[in-house]
């Protein structure tokens, strides 16, 4: 896979920069407001490079601006498990791979441009279920958290439990301000354990007093 710096510069410039030229980066270039139209043609044909870093890039970008090809490519993703063929999101000080809450980020931020959010919500629920075996930094959650996903609420708690069952407790309680906004009285249920757990991961304390904002 090629380093950024080693893209074409029309490449380089339609992932990372304004419109003004300034390299404001990936993730800045994601919100782009409006949506520049014309990078787009460039960056959908990118999706089928050999290149699978540089495919995964053009596919955020293109999700959070709301085209379909880029959200097609990000549910591809997901499906053929891709966090067992490439690393793409190696987290610089846990060592594991962060893609799928990467990806969810981004499709997070596809609903706000106005992309169809039924289709969003299958998506975000296929991610959930790999909430135990896969690394989830807090992305997620707070794509979770900023929008109506009342309709996945079975599937966050079940992800909930599978985070529990891979001993991923501080990644479990993420899900627990989630599930305060939707469903008080079973987020109230998990307190006690979560208080017992905080001893082994001292972490969770932040997501308990955060999901007493919610209920």
């Amino acid at each position: 896979m090629a380093k950024p710096t080693e893209y074409p510069p029309h490449v380089f410039q339609a992932l990372y920069t304004d419109e003004a030229g300034e390299v404001i980066g990936l993730d800045e270039v994601q919100l782009l407001d409006p949506v520049p139209a014309e990078r787009i043609p460039a960056l959908t044909a990118l999706l089928a490079s050999e290149d699978v870093y540089l495919a995964y890039q053009c596919g955020l970008v293109l999700a959070a601006w709301g085209v379909e090809a880029g959200v097609k490519y990000l549910g591809q993703l997901v499906d053929t498990r891709i966090d067992k063929l490439v690393e793409l999101e190696p987290h610089r000080l846990w060592g594991e791979d962060n893609v799928y809450d990467v990806i969810a980020e981004a499709l997070g931020i596809a609903v706000l441009s106005d992309y169809d959010p039924g289709e969003i919500l299958l998506l975000l629920g296929r991610i959930l279920e790999l909430y135990g075996e896969c690394y989830f930094e807090s992305k997620l959650k707070a794509t979770l958290l900023r929008s109506e996903v009342s309709a996945l609420l079975p599937a966050i708690k079940k992800a909930l439990q599978l985070a529990l069952e891979h001993n991923r407790y501080y990644q479990a309680s993420q899900l627990l301000p989630v599930l305060a906004k939707y469903d008080k009285t079973y987020a109230l249920a998990q307190v006690a354990q979560f208080e017992q757990l905080v001893g082994k991961d001292d972490r969770i304390r932040y997501n308990l007093e955060e999901m007493r904002e919610y209920s």
